[in-house]
């Protein structure tokens, strides 16, 4: 254990802490409440930066609570996966920023403190599954994430927001109980809920219960990222959520479901106890369709955060198709996508909040003409919709690249048709809203004149636009991290 170690522990405390104070610390504007939050998601990212460096210089680390070790601690782990807390904390960050004057014109003044409360709750959970190494708290985290991402969603107490939550609760039900049910198949089997415990438990066993554990993490997690065709939830959800929820949840929370699954890849791998080759395939074909149907849906629509919405449920396709064929390059580009992604949907969510919040309007025809009216931002919504179809050099060109590589190294190029026919997909519908804000007219021309929205609105759009472009050019530098989580991954435990 290295002196920083306990650092982790204090790195889940501050926000759960700051989340539960939230309503304390508010006033009656809710201005203390929004202050309050971006402190506390201001500390917790430092901490987060701090963690990053030292996994880059000693490599994964871990922290075992009170000193009771496996099987009966819990454990706290950093390892390159981990760094993805970066991105959670960083998007958290500027989602919170964004709500200063988004909050007050969407919500009631005594349901804002209960929002950044929420907000704050569901970064916790999200901080906290990615470091944990203990099953059981993995769902505990996913659980936070999940009951404050329902809440969220209903927030505005609308009906229809209400409709959606309900939608997203009843689904989130069934992926809770998949996941629990497998977390208890592995603790029955092994006797011990820790990860890395459970991993050297199964090396060289085999159990027929052992692959419907295996199974019932990954149809959980499957459901929380939205996978095709468990998806139903994730449209209403994402479009009627508030726009920094929406933000939150299309770029982070689906992923979850992701890291999940590249955690119980990391057992399955590890011990080397089960074939996944079955598996792999599913999730391949899944992953495939998924891109093609998340795609096709988008096509028609004319409100733009249901587009919006159908965009990620292709894009985790991708995500999803990478793990599935299971090469180096396939589950690097995975990866990498896992975090460009957040930053491209964090991009065109908050975008797309700044010009419902200045225009009142939401579809592709209220809004033709407003790049006239509102250029920075969508400037920075058009830098989004060509880094999402993965044009270089965007962030979302290499992960598909890598992908696409990963497809002819396993030997499956007809996989790299799918991701190819899926990008034509998207740069039609992304084409139709950059020609509605640039290349059509205004409705109606009589309309009050509309600007730039506040700088708190503006400035995280255009920091999330920028990095797109940059992770685009500095495309190694994830891979600085993915590279080596990749090749231990790959590797069988007591392998070279």
């Amino acid at each position: 254990m290295t002196s920083w170690s306990p650092l982790l522990a204090l790195f889940l405390v501050i926000p759960l802490v700051g989340a539960v104070l939230t309503p304390v610390v508010s006033d009656s504007s809710g201005r203390r409440s929004w202050g309050w939050a971006v402190f506390i998601m201001s500390v917790t990212s430092a901490m987060s930066v701090s963690l990053i460096v030292r996994v880059l210089e000693e490599g994964p680390f871990s922290y075992v609570i009170g000193g009771w070790v496996a099987p009966y601690g819990i454990e706290l782990r950093f390892d390159e996966f981990s760094a993805s807390v970066a991105i959670v904390c960083l998007l958290g960050l500027l989602a919170i920023v964004f709500s200063r004057h988004y909050a007050p014109q969407a919500l009631t003044p005594e349901r804002i403190p209960y929002y950044y409360t929420l907000l704050l709750l569901n970064l916790t959970g999200m901080l906290g599954f990615i470091v944990t190494g203990d099953l059981f708290n993995l769902y505990v985290f996913t659980e936070i994430l999940s009951l404050s991402a329902y809440a969220l969603v209903a927030i505005s107490g609308e009906k229809t927001a209400e409709m959606a939550a309900f939608k997203y609760l009843v689904m989130g039900a069934v992926s809770s109980l998949s996941i629990l049910f497998g977390v208890g198949l592995l603790y029955a089997l092994t006797g011990s809920l820790n990860m890395a415990d459970v991993t050297s438990r199964l090396a060289g066993t085999a159990h027929a219960p052992l692959v419907m554990a295996f199974a019932a993490l990954t149809l959980g997690f499957m459901v929380k990222a939205a996978l095709f065709p468990l998806h139903i939830w994730l449209p209403d959800a994402h479009a009627i959520a508030p726009s920094p929820v929406s933000a939150v949840l299309s770029g982070l929370v689906v992923k979850i479901g992701i890291l999940g699954m590249l955690r119980v890849y990391q057992m399955a791998y590890g011990s080397g106890a089960i074939d996944l080759s079955g598996l792999n395939l599913t999730l391949t074909w899944l992953g495939a369709i998924s891109i093609v149907m998340g795609a096709f849906f988008a096509v028609f629509q004319d409100d733009i955060k249901m587009m919006l919405a159908y965009s990620t449920i292709s894009n985790i396709g991708y995500i999803v198709m990478g793990l599935g064929l299971a090469s180096s390059y396939s589950l690097i580009g995975a990866s990498v996508h896992v975090f460009n992604h957040a930053l491209i949907k964090a991009t065109l969510f908050l975008g797309a909040g700044a010009l419902i919040h200045q225009t009142g309007q939401r579809t592709l025809t209220g809004l033709a003409g407003i790049g006239r009216s509102m250029p920075f931002t969508t400037a920075a919504i058009s830098i989004g919709a060509i880094s999402i179809v993965g044009i270089p050099p965007t962030a979302g060109f290499l992960c598909k690249w890598y992908i696409a590589l990963g497809a002819l190294e396993a030997g499956e190029p007809i996989f790299a048709v799918a991701l190819v026919f899926g990008a034509l997909l998207i740069f039609i519908y992304y084409i139709r809203m950059v020609n509605a804000f640039y290349f059509r007219k205004p409705q109606d021309a009589g309309a009050p004149a509309v600007h730039e929205a506040p700088l708190t609105m503006l400035v995280p759009v255009l920091i999330l636009a920028a990095l797109c472009l940059i992770m685009g050019i500095l495309g190694r530098l994830p891979l600085s991290f993915i590279e080596p989580a990749v090749t231990r991954l790959l590797t069988p435990l007591g392998g070279g």
